[in-house]
Formats: C-alpha cells, structure tokens, sequence
C-alpha cells in the first residue's frame, strides 16, 4: 500500500512544474502591476516615481513604502483606467496568491480588512512601528522586545464579526497607546516620544492616504498630546530665539548665493500641458516629454511627424484653412483659439482634452504652437453635476406625479366612504357599487405605494424574488377574470389562452409575475378605444425539472411611434398626447417591468405601429412543483378525517376593519376567534386561557405593546415552556429587516398583509397535519420538495433570497443553530427516556422551526411526526421511530451547516 502511495506522489510530483524563483520580488510585484494597466500618462508617471524611488534601508519602513505604491497603483488601475475592469478585494486576492513573500508583509495587513476590523488593524500597526523606531534607539531595551511581540501576536490574531467585540479591540489598543506614550516617555524623554508619534501619524497618513480609516490613528494618541498638536501655532513655550545680525558684506554675500540661474531651466520641457511646435506643413519640429507620454511613444519620436496624423479629420482641415489664409485679413478657423475635443492619443483609447493653437511669428519660417491639457477631471466634474441635475430632476417629477397619483383614489375612497356612512344602506345596488369603487381604488392606492417601493429597491439593487409554488392557471385565471371587466366598461374585448401542455403548478415569483401582467394587461386597456386585447402563454421548452413560457400582450390600441419605443422603458415616461393626459399613470410601471423580467434573466420586447396596436412578449424559465392544488390537499384532510374545524386562534390586531376581515375569514373555516386589541392583552389573554390556543395570530404594530415585544414576552413564559404556541407574525411591512427581527422574536411564520384566505388555510392545514398525509401543505416561504438529498442540505440560496443578502445575519442564523440544536436534541432524547412526552412535543416543535427556517424539509418533517405523535399512546412506537430517523440524518445536517458556515465566512 505505501509503494502504491509513493509511485502515486512520485507521478503527480512529475507532472508539477517548478515555482520559478524570484530575483528580485519587488521589482517582479510592481512589473506584474504596470502589465495590468493600460499604457499613459498617468500610468508612466507612476512608473517613473517609484524608479526613481529610493528605498530606505530598514525593513519595516521599506515594507511601509512598497505599500504605499501599491495603493496608488491600486487607485489608478481601479478608478482611472477604463479598460482595467476589477474590484479592489479581487485585485488584493490576485496579488496575495501571487506574490505572497511581499504581501506578507505586516504593511500589507489593512488591505486585508475592512470597517471597524481595519482600523484596529491600522492602529495596531501604528503602534509597531514606533515601537520599532524605539527599538532602534536601544536594541536590548526590554520593554520595546515585549510590546513588539505583543503587538505582533494581536496583528495575527483573527478578528471578530462582533461590533462589541471590535469596540473593545480598538478601546485596548487605544489604552495600549497610552501606556506606551507614558513608558517609554520615562525612559526617552516625553519630547522625544511625543515627536516620535507626530512623525509616524504623518508618515502613516502619506503611506494609507487612499485608505479613508487611517484617520483613526488620530482617536488612539493620548488625549494630552492630540491637545498639545493641536494647540495654536501663536503659543510659545520658550522665549522667540534672537535672529542672528547680518551685516552688509555678509548680506551681499547670502544675494548671491541665492541668485538663480534661468539659462538651463527648460520651461516648455516642465510645464503641465503637452507642447508640440508644427511648421506650416504641418511637420513637428519639437516637443516635450509629456506630449511623447500622451501619445505612447519615447524621447523625441514626435519629431518630423506630421501633427494632421495626431488630430480629427475637421481638426485638421480647419489648420490647413488657416495656414493657406494667414496674410489674406481672413478670420481664422482654428489658430488663435481653443477647442475641447476627445483625443485619440493610443489605439482604440480616447483622451478628454483641451487644445490651444497659436501662432508663433517666428522668423524666417512661420511655426505654430498646440497646448494639450487632459481635462478627464473636468469631465468627469460635468458629468457628476449632469447627473446631479437629472437626479433632482427626476426626484422633483417623481414626487409630483406620486403626489397626484396617490390623491386620486384616496379622494375617491373618503368620497365613497362619505356617501355610504351619510347614504340608505338599505339600497345593496347601490351599496355594492360604492365598496366596489372603493376596492378598486384602494387596489390602485396599494399598486402605486408597491410601485414607488418596487422602483426604489431596483435603483438601490436591494430587489429580491421569491422562489414559491404557485397554481400558475389559477393566477392566470383571477387576473383574467379581472381584465375582462375593466376591458368589458370600455366596449373592448379581452380573451385570454393558456397553452394545455403548461403545467398547473410551478414554482417561482407569484407576485412579480402578478405585477408584470398586470402592468402590461393594465396599460393595454387604458390605451385600447376599440378591438381587443389578448393574453397568450405558450409554451416554449420542458424538461422534467424546468418549463420556459412565453407571455405575449396584444392590443388594437393607439400604437407607439417607432422612434418612441425605447422611450417607453425609461423612468416617468408618458405618451405625450393632450387627448390621453387623463389616463396618464406614474410612468413606472414599463420601467418596473423590464427590470423585473430582466432580474429573472428573461427579456421584454415590443413591437408596435402607431394607430394599429402593438404587442408585448416576454419569456420566463419556471421549476416545476411536486406539490398539488389546494383542494387536493384538502381532499387528502377529508379522506383521512382530519379538519380544521374546532381551532382555536388567538388574533392579536388593533385596526377594528382588520380584526373584522380576520374574523370573518376564520368564522368561514369554523375555526373560533378571540380578539385583542394589543400586544399587551394579548399577553394577558394567553397566560390567564383556561383552554390552550392553538395559534396565535400577532399583529407586528400596536399600540401600548407591539407585537415583538408581546411575542418575546409569551416564549419567556412558563406556559410556553411547557408547550410552545405556535405564533404567525401578521404585517405589511414587506423588508427584509422587519421578517429578522421577527424571527429573532420567536415566530413560527410570518404573514404579509392583507392576509389571503389561501395562506391562512395552510397555517391551519399545518396545525393539524399529520404523518400519514399524502400532501404537506407549505408555510410562507417555506419549500416542500420530495424526499431527496436536498432536503437535507441548508438552502443557502432561499435564505439570501428571505433576508434580502444580508450574510451576516445568515452566518448568525447558523451560529445559533449550531449553538443550540445539539443541547435541544440532547433534551430531548432524555424526554422520550424518561416518557416526559408533554415536554418532547414542546422540544419537537421548537426544533421543527429552527430546521424548516433553514430549508432542511426532511428532518423538518420527522420533528414534525414527533411532536404529532409523542403525546398518542398508539403511536409513540412511531415517534421514536421517527426520533432515530432524526438522529440518523442529525449528524449529516449538522456536518453541512458546518460546511456552508466555514464557506461563508471565508467568502
């Protein structure tokens, strides 16, 4: 076996080529960062300092300056080269991995880190450094060897993710500097240590001036000598020395040394423009450097060039006309003024830039002078206040149209409402026309607020999508039933067609599907008069997983003008016709519906002719969903004699319409309700119930206690621990932040509002669902996937998705899971030990939540036959069958929560 492994290591060593080694390091490091760059100016300028750069001697310091260069060459590759297209973090990535042996260095710690992290690191380096520059003061010195080692191991040290953590680091090296200030102020003299600190602080400001935490080093200086820095400059300390008296001889002497000789001094070489001189041919006759820099080539190459190769085509033409018309009297075109044009100075790069042409007068032969000055910075200045203006701009037309855009149905709802608190209620008709003007314009209200938040999240890119099974025909089917009414009032016909081959249920964004149809659907009617308008989905490709469906919107409206149709896309845009300006929306909603096709990788394209109609067609990829309809599920509750009837929830809302909506939906599925007006006689209720809830229903925002402190009050209470109520967060606040905190609380599930009858049914269908049930009903944005290795694995991807990207957050999710499942399980098999099965139901079910929230479905499901289970007689044979089920995947789930939390952090 070992000569097996021997000839194994012997082959793979063979085939691996040799490292070369490195002359010299530092020169390969910089050489390897010019070939990234794009030839310049700038880029040669760079490269000519850090030539002509002299090193220092000492380690620490020389290590310091490389870092220095570095970031500037960082900064140019990143900020001013437009064909280098990077990130700082990869660029510091590529280097680490290539040239290790320099980038090990300590000055290259802060690169490494970011945020509060970095300016600990950066202050702690401080600190090295002039402990080093003590250390050269006296090398056997004690208390400089201690220190350096000891900040030496804390610049190893790994950092923490902690803020508290972090504030405490940099509070010690805080108290660190102080120390240091005081002892070795003792031994070298206060003065001296003090200007030691001054210097490194500006050193150390000129080595990490491009990165913004080096002014941290500033809050770590003693507070006494931050003062003393600080101090007017007008405060004398010691008498003004004298000025020593000079006399006349003397004085003659000093003017004379200081005389300064113009002969050899080239101005034209030094000035900051590019200086070339043509003849009237046109032939360069001299330059200076920068001119030979601008145009990528050495020395003097500009020379007997002709200047006509270097400029634009009219440029040139315009020098000609001037040269052959100089002693005619005629204005000239070109000569005697300036003009900003973008320069072509390499191949296929463009240079900003400001020429300046002037004639010479020169004898015997006319010569003519161009000044070329790069004005990249002035551009760039004109673009970010362009932009600025169009900023402000938008905002101004954003606010006006939304302020108008939301008046509207709110003035038809207060009107509405007036008319039927003042009106016969004993009229139905007219009754139900009053609450159905009143629906729609509140549909219309809440379409605007989405609209406004949909639009603000996709410029801030913060937009996320839902991975979620939904019955695609039935969605199909309400919008449909919808359009045919709006297009009915309008003398329109709406027809819609499903293609028989699309499956029924699949999983994707239900909502944002939603909002794109309607959107399109909703903009053909309003510009349809006459003729129809239809809705096709066809279906394009499918697989056993995934289905691709085209979505088309077609209309006999008024048409869009070609040169308008990209128009239609952009942020506020209406049809410009006086005739059409009462129908005008936000001008969001084509906006808002590219970005969301676009997001999901699909592609909206239009096509139209002005007068005829046009048509709308999008593609979008969907998975296909194992999961049946909702009245399969039900049927499967029916065949096995399960129901809802008989639930008891506890419904914690302040608004009196939303505790009557609520009511009424869970009276329909007689399921009984009792009502509390806020989170504290929620509280109240719970703990004095003489008969357990089976739910609790928490609305998030009420007055006197709101709903997360109402529900951390319930998981405190002893009746909780004995068995845990399960609690739906009930809200409209759809971020991410607001989901957090809710779980953080304690929630079993959150709810956004208004709450439907559908999601409301399957948190019931939940409560009561057993092992034998063919079908398992979905919560939230929980998935249900057949039992296959997935289910065992953390859904990272769902969990970014849910909390809107924030790693953070996530990486403590798995903390807590990893902290806390090992101890439940723990608990728990000793309950099912020792038949404390009341108290194992209670441990089943917290530990459901905890894995079902992770996306792990399967042991999800075994927790969940415990908790059904346990408390049964006839069937805790089967709980504990299902306990060691659990415990044979437990340590897989643990392994790979493991796995995606190393991988996290390290990415």
């Amino acid at each position: 076996m070992s000569s097996f492994i021997e000839r194994l290591l012997n082959h793979r060593a063979s085939k691996i080529k040799p490292v070369p080694v490195r002359e010299n390091p530092i020169t390969d490091f910089f050489e390897y960062l010019y070939d990234l760059g794009t030839s310049g100016a700038r880029l040669t300028l760079i490269k000519s300092k850090i030539k002509k750069y002299e090193f220092a001697e000492d380690t620490y310091i020389r290590e310091l300056q490389i870092a220095q260069f570095y970031l500037e060459l960082e900064n140019y590759l990143i900020h001013h080269d437009s064909r280098y297209i990077n990130t700082e973090v990869n660029l510091r990535s590529e280097i680490k991995m290539s040239f290790p042996d320099v980038v090990k260095s300590e000055a290259f710690l802060p690169l490494y880190h970011s945020g509060k992290n970095q300016e600990i690191v950066i202050s702690r380096l401080f600190l090295l450094i002039i402990l080093k520059k003590f250390k050269d003061e006296d090398l056997e010195l004690s208390n400089t060897i201690s220190w350096i080692k000891t900040l030496e191991n804390q610049c190893k040290e790994p950092v923490s993710s902690d803020l508290v953590k972090q504030i405490n680091a940099f509070r010690k090296t805080k108290d660190d500097s102080l120390k240091i200030n005081q002892e070795f102020g003792e031994i070298f003299g206060q003065d001296f240590v003090d200007s030691v600190f001054s210097a490194t602080k500006e050193e150390f400001f000129n080595y990490y001036r491009l990165i913004p935490t080096v002014t941290s080093i500033s809050d770590i200086i003693p507070q006494l000598f931050t003062s003393l820095l600080h101090e007017s400059h007008t405060t004398l300390f010691f008498d003004k020395p004298k000025e020593p008296s000079v006399d006349k001889e003397q004085e003659k002497i000093i003017k004379e040394t200081i005389n300064i000789d113009t002969s050899k001094i080239d101005i034209l070489e030094n000035i900051l423009d590019a200086y070339l001189l043509f003849d009237s041919d046109g032939i360069i006759k001299d330059c200076n450097s920068r001119a030979s820099v601008m145009f990528d080539l050495k020395g003097k190459e500009l020379i007997n060039k002709s200047i006509f190769t270097l400029l634009p085509s009219a440029v040139s033409r315009d020098i000609r006309y001037d040269i052959s018309n100089l002693y005619k009297g005629l204005e000239s075109e070109i000569i005697g003024s300036c003009i900003e044009l973008d320069l072509s100075t390499e191949p296929n790069y463009t240079l900003p830039c400001e020429l300046s042409f002037s004639n010479n007068f020169s004898k015997p032969a006319d010569t003519f002078t161009l000044l070329i000055k790069d004005i990249s910075h002035r551009k760039d200045s004109l673009k970010a206040k362009i932009n600025a203006e169009r900023t402000a701009e938008a905002k101004s037309t954003f606010l006006s149209n939304m302020s108008h855009e939301i008046r509207t149905p709110l003035n038809v709802i207060l009107g509405l409402s007036e008319i039927l608190s003042n009106g016969n209620l004993e009229d139905k008709k007219a009754v139900k026309k009053n609450l159905d003007g009143i629906s729609f314009s509140a549909k219309n209200l809440l379409s605007i607020v989405n609209d406004i938040l949909d639009f603000s999240k996709i410029e801030a890119g913060k937009l996320t999508f839902q991975s979620l099974d939904f019955n695609l025909r039935e969605v199909i089917y309400n919008l449909a039933t919808g359009f045919e009414i709006k297009a009915r009032e309008k003398g329109v016909q709406f027809i819609s067609e499903i293609d028989e081959q699309i499956p029924d249920i699949v999983i994707g964004d239900q909502y944002r599907l939603n909002q794109i149809i309607t959107n399109l659907v909703g903009n053909a009617i309003k510009f349809t008069k006459r003729g129809s308008i239809s809705l096709n989905l066809k279906l394009i490709a499918k697989n056993t997983e995934n289905v691709k469906i085209k979505f088309s919107v077609n209309d006999t409206g008024i048409g869009i003008a070609e040169d308008k149709l990209e128009s239609i896309f952009n942020s506020f845009y209406q049809v410009d016709e006086p005739e059409l300006a009462k129908i005008n929306g936000s001008g969001l909603g084509l906006t808002i519906t590219k970005e969301l096709i676009n997001l999901q990788k699909g592609k909206l394209e239009a096509t139209s002719k002005l007068g005829e109609g046009s048509t709308f067609e999008f593609t979008l990829d969907f998975k296909i969903s194992q999961l049946k309809k909702m009245k399969d599920i039900e049927q499967d509750f029916k065949d096995q004699n399960l129901t809802i009837k008989g639930l008891r929830v506890l419904v914690a809302e302040d608004n009196k319409m939303n505790q009557f909506y609520i009511r009424q939906l869970l009276q329909g599925l007689d399921v009984q309700a009792d009502i509390a007006e806020n989170g504290e006689e929620a509280v109240a209720i719970y703990q004095n119930a003489k008969t357990d809830y089976d739910l609790i229903l928490m609305d998030m925002h009420m007055p006197v206690m709101n709903g997360l402190e109402a529900i951390s009050q319930i998981r405190q209470s002893n009746k909780d621990s004995l068995k845990k109520i399960p609690i739906v967060a009930c809200s409209a606040d759809v971020f991410p932040e607001a989901r957090k905190n809710a779980i953080k609380a304690g929630i079993d599930f959150y709810l956004t509002k208004p709450l439907k009858e559908e999601a409301l049914k399957e948190v019931l269908y939940w409560l009561v669902a057993d092992e034998g049930m063919k079908t398992k009903p979905v919560i939230g944005n929980t998935k249900t996937e057949e039992t296959t290795d997935e289910s065992v694995a953390v859904d990272i991807k769902n969990l970014f998705e849910i909390f809107d990207g924030d790693k953070e957050f996530i990486i403590s999710l798995l903390e807590v899971f990893i902290q806390e499942t090992p101890e439940d399980l723990n608990s728990l098999r000793n309950c099912v030990t020792r038949e404390y099965y009341p108290r194992a139901s209670t441990l089943a079910h917290k530990m459901k939540s905890s894995f079902m929230n992770l996306g792990l479905t399967k042991p999800g499901q075994y927790l969940q036959q415990i908790e059904a289970n346990i408390n049964t007689p006839d069937k805790v044979e089967e709980a504990k069958k299902s306990l060691k089920s659990f415990e044979n995947l437990y340590n897989k789930v643990l392994l790979d929560v493991k796995l995606q939390l190393i991988n996290l952090k390290n990415n």
